[in-house]
């Protein structure tokens, strides 16, 4: 575990079903796969829960057999401008008699793994922390080089993920970690590229456990990632359902999803085109006039569904 790397992707680990079936109504979808990850013992999963979440989850540890370890600090989120409830960081230490805070939990097969994973965080070691989160050596290593960057911002790596992926503009939609903006996505880490292959034998690890406990839960989580995103860093994310072809991404209302009701949310709605230019340039189109571009370091577009050749 504390190699990281496909190695230990490739382990073959079973998930419960019986777990699964449990928790499924209790908890998102994505603290539901991160719970059956590291019930497993595939990985440790630090969650962040309410108190009767945890009450919840320590009385599933108990009936199933895995260990779960909660901090005594209680913290607020700051919730990420444009990005609907997500958030990338905390804001504060909840006050005693504040209502809605959430603690660090840590779940893992084995006791001693979770009080090393609380230990390792607290004292700062992100490089172990990291593995014992099954964070692949080379995506460790690139989120110490993004960290200040995206620290400067709203903590969000996406962008630097992007710019780390080489030409062209085509990325593997097993890793297409900017879907969890809308709840789901296979990979519980920013990989280093969108094309690394370390990252794409853990998404795909992930699938064959989820498929385990229900195979058309699994299949949602891979059927939302064949999506474009257009990310922007205070204007909202944007989800496409429609396909590139030759560089134009058409869509319908219905194919657009979008994390808030921005101005940016607003422009793609009066459209029906995109043309994509590059990584960080776009134009939006209403048949063929020009509505709108958006371009700069904020725009990030990510393309993970393209059309099939004819």
């Amino acid at each position: 575990m504390l190699d990281g790397g496909p190695s230990v992707w490739s382990v073959k680990m079973h998930a419960s079903p019986d777990l699964y079936r449990r928790i499924r109504a209790a908890f998102t979808e994505t603290t539901v796969k991160e719970i059956l990850l590291a019930a497993a013992g595939l990985k440790v999963s630090r969650l962040c829960l309410r108190d009767t979440e945890l009450a919840f989850l320590c009385a599933s540890a108990e009936e199933y057999g895995f260990s779960v370890l909660a901090g005594d600090e209680r913290y607020l989120f700051r919730r990420d401008r444009g990005k609907g409830n997500y958030c990338n960081a905390f804001e504060r230490l909840a006050n005693p008699d504040e209502v809605g805070g959430f603690r660090k939990v840590y779940v893992a097969s084995d006791q001693s793994l979770v009080e090393s994973a609380m230990l390792l965080e607290d004292v700062g070691d992100d490089e172990l922390f990291g593995a014992l989160l099954g964070i692949p050596r080379c995506c460790r290593a690139a989120y110490e080089r993004f960290r200040d960057q995206a620290a400067a911002r709203q903590f969000d790596l996406i962008p630097y993920v992007l710019e780390n992926t080489p030409e062209p503009l085509s990325c593997d939609h097993w890793l297409n970690y900017a879907t969890i903006y809308f709840g789901q996505s296979l990979l519980s880490f920013f990989p280093c590229s969108f094309r690394c292959p370390a990252a794409a034998v853990a998404a795909r690890s992930t699938y064959e456990m989820l498929a385990e406990c229900d195979p058309a839960w699994a299949a949602s989580f891979l059927d939302l990632q064949r999506s474009n995103v257009l990310y922007t860093e205070y204007q909202g994310v944007h989800l496409f359902r429609s396909p590139i072809r030759d560089g134009w991404i058409s869509y319908g209302p219905e194919d657009l999803r979008s994390t808030e009701p921005t101005e940016t949310a607003a422009l793609l709605r009066g459209g029906d085109r995109l043309a994509v230019w590059d990584k960080h340039s776009v134009g939006i189109f209403s048949g063929e006039r020009r509505i709108g571009v958006l371009e700069g370091d904020d725009v990030a577009m990510c393309v993970f569904f393209q059309a099939l050749a004819p």
